[in-house]
């Protein structure tokens, strides 16, 4: 496959710009898309294998695929177990998705940044609309408030960041937008995605105070900009009438887990029958889907959290594999961090820390590697901190920095 083909790259370009549009509009978009890459996660695999230049990232999400195929034959029902296959062939679309990012100049930070700021905002706006509508919570363009917090908590720091790259109209517009989907993440009222922007942005005021390396105006800028928007939230969790936020209120709740203790009761319970009898599941696990099949009664259709729904679907192996892969993202996340010199760059790089922070901090409540769109989020991020390192590493050479 030779990238300078004007087919070649127009199919791909298309299928990573509807990719991209899947994460904020629809499932459906994001499944189409991720079908058209197919042919090229196959092909890429194959040509890289060969000459063996898959990177670390790359085999661990191809093991991680193998381990759910694994795991559909030991399910009670392989049929049910099957149709959850999607999310990690979504997952596999890093492999292109790296692809044309180490390919393709023309695929910048400018213009992602210009792509995830439209696109969140036209979704928080939707959001925003349908709560004053009369929705007990703002969801935007699926049907559940949580997918529009979790594509809050991965958009809104992109966007924070890239307000320091526009100019002109489209810094307002920018601004804007960060406004808007700061707005439409309150009035979802998920926790977790709070918590993540808020332990996130936190993170990194630290990191620029003690390691910054950008301009002393544009770190005073994000530091207050930062600030401001952690207090606003911190202000509106300790006000708030809803036991579930307010930190003050929350043990008053008869539930401060909103259902999370019986799912993990149910895991605890399972995991012990597997001792005694069913070894394999310990390995390879219940089979995708595992909740569903296993307890097809409860109002929950996944384990809620990121560690147990790996271990109950593919065992102590995707286990294994989901946090080595978390492992090899915030390692090259802190490497690019600590490596940047340019300060628009290292700017960005802090966007995407705050929104990978969030990812892991919601991964602990949800499933995030092992969903069907926070997958998705993922894949963006790590080429994003590839892309960064492409663009740093052009900068350096054409700047003379060692």
């Amino acid at each position: 496959m030779n990238y300078r083909n004007s087919f070649v790259k127009i199919y791909l370009r298309t299928t990573a710009l509807l990719f991209l549009a899947g994460i904020f509009f629809s499932n459906a978009i994001l499944q189409i898309s991720t079908g058209l890459f197919l042919p090229f996660i196959v092909y890429v695999t194959i040509k890289k294998a060969r000459e063996n230049r898959l990177k670390a990232i790359e085999i661990l999400i191809i093991l991680l695929f193998l381990s759910g195929v694994l795991s559909i034959y030991v399910s009670p029902v392989p049929f049910l177990a099957f149709k959850n296959i999607i999310r990690h062939c979504i997952l596999l679309t890093l492999i292109p998705l790296l692809y044309i990012t180490d390919n393709d100049d023309i695929i910048s930070i400018d213009i992602i940044g210009k792509c995830i700021s439209i696109f969140a905002l036209i979704t928080a706006s939707y959001g925003i609309v349908r709560y004053f509508d009369g929705a007990e919570r703002a969801f935007g363009f699926f049907a559940g408030y949580y997918t529009l917090a979790s594509v809050l908590a991965f958009g809104l720091p992109i966007t924070f960041a890239y307000i320091f790259y526009s100019t002109s109209y489209w810094k307002h517009l920018t601004i804007i937008s960060t406004i808007f989907q700061f707005t439409a993440l309150w009035l979802t009222f998920t926790r977790s995605a709070l918590l993540g922007i808020i332990i996130g942005s936190i993170i990194v005021i630290m990191f620029l105070l003690f390691q910054g390396n950008i301009s002393k105006l544009a770190r005073t800028k994000i530091i207050i900009a930062s600030i401001a928007f952690v207090s606003v939230f911190i202000i509106l969790l300790f006000t708030n009438a809803d036991t579930r936020l307010n930190p003050i209120k929350i043990f008053s709740s008869h539930d401060i887990s909103s259902g999370r203790f019986g799912i993990y009761t149910d895991a605890y319970n399972t995991i012990r029958t597997d001792f005694q009898s069913n070894w394999e599941n310990i390995l390879i696990g219940h089979g995708l889907n595992s909740r569903i099949i296993l307890f097809p009664g409860s109002q929950f259709t996944s384990w809620e959290s990121e560690y147990v729904e790996s271990l109950m679907t593919q065992g102590l192996i995707g286990l294994l594999l989901v946090i080595l892969i978390y492992i090899q993202f915030f390692k090259n996340l802190l490497t690019l961090l600590m490596r940047l010199k340019n300060s628009q760059n290292r700017i960005f790089s802090f966007g995407l820390a705050i929104s990978g922070i969030s990812f892991g901090i919601i991964s602990f409540f949800s499933s995030q590697l092992l969903g069907q769109n926070s997958s998705a989020y993922f894949v963006v991020l790590y080429s994003l901190i590839l892309l960064i390192d492409k663009v740093s590493k052009k900068y350096d050479m054409n700047t003379g920095i060692n």
